[in-house]
């Protein structure tokens, strides 16, 4: 093989899906995932990647081996939802049309729409998209928004919530967000914070290393390819998750843990389904209904501390609310 070949299988293999640099610097050991993954760091532009990267079919067949489902219950995601539409509400009093991609089960776009703002969502989980539709009564296309064409500059509003860090091309997907939303608009996400405390700790055992998290971001990269695009972040809003902590702590110990269980212990109104590993737990609690209970108020507390703002920027996850440029 000469060296020229070589050096292409090498780009293929590593290249930075962000800025197509070969140099890569940090590699975490994603055994997370699998033994065979890591988390590369482009020591060019500080952007992070799962590699080997699957491919775009194996991703979409994962999430079609499931029904909708949601970790939490309606009522925890709609807490959730209702602190995000007042940051919204702040930036962006005059209510107008909001487009909400990744919609999942729809509680954002539900509490949007009682908010007062014309609703519309993409969410290429097909189960997901229906749910929307059907119970709760929302125009929710069942597709990815790469697959359909809308009107550009037609939203003043456009929400990712956990959704960027799901992508194979991120930005050119931020590209394609950005262009459906109207100048002076206010694009708001949510997405783990690679850089924060729990990050630098757990590394490679961090909760938000996952199979579908392909993308892994810092602060200052953000930061940086925002100022680039035209986004001046106005507001930050940093938490920490109880559940990533455990996850991390427990990765230390000599012997497995099952957090997933433990973390949906005490969970109420869920709406997975087909779920072994939710019947598992809710059968192996169901004769003692004062210890169901005693689980549902730690959790609720649990609840109140991951939706409470932290200063700083050491948490896990950061929420980012900015406009875009009135020039464009």
């Amino acid at each position: 093989m000469g060296l020229k070949t070589k050096l292409d299988n090498l780009k293929i293999t590593t290249c930075c899906p962000s800025c197509g640099s070969i140099r890569v610097g940090e590699k975490w050991p994603a055994h997370r995932i699998s033994l065979e993954k890591s988390i590369f760091w482009c020591s060019n532009c500080g952007f992070g990647w799962q590699h080997p990267l699957p491919s775009q079919k194996e991703i979409r067949d994962y999430y079609e081996r499931f029904t909708a489902y949601n970790i939490h219950g309606a009522n925890e995601k709609e807490k959730s939802a209702i602190k995000r539409i007042r940051r919204i509400n702040k930036l962006m009093p005059n209510r107008g049309h909001l487009l909400d991609i990744g919609s999942g089960l729809g509680y954002f776009l539900k509490i949007a729409q009682k908010d007062g703002w014309k609703v519309s969502g993409f969410e290429p989980q097909k189960s997901a998209a229906l749910f929307c539709q059907d119970h709760l009564g929302i125009n929710v296309y069942a597709d990815s928004i790469q697959n359909l064409i809308l009107e550009s500059k037609t939203f003043d509003v456009v929400t990712l919530w956990d959704v960027w860090e799901h992508v194979h091309d991120p930005l050119q997907f931020l590209d394609q967000c950005m262009s459906l939303l109207s100048p002076g608009g206010l694009m708001a996400m949510a997405i783990p914070n690679a850089s924060g405390l729990p990050a630098k700790i757990f590394k490679g055992q961090w909760r938000y290393v996952m199979k579908t998290h392909l993308n892994y971001f810092t602060l200052p990269y953000i930061h940086r390819i925002f100022s680039e695009k035209g986004l001046e972040i106005k507001q930050i809003c940093h938490t920490i998750k109880i559940q990533s902590l455990l996850q991390g702590f427990a990765s230390w110990l000599p012997f497995q843990v099952g957090t997933e269980n433990i973390i949906r212990i005490g969970r109420r109104g869920s709406v997975e389904y087909d779920r072994p590993e939710q019947a598992k737990t809710e059968g192996q609690l169901e004769k003692s209904p004062a210890l169901v209970n005693l689980f549902a108020f730690v959790r609720a507390i649990c609840l109140e501390i991951n939706l409470t703002p932290i200063p700083g920027s050491l948490g896990d996850l950061m929420e980012l609310y900015c406009l875009k440029d009135l020039r464009e």
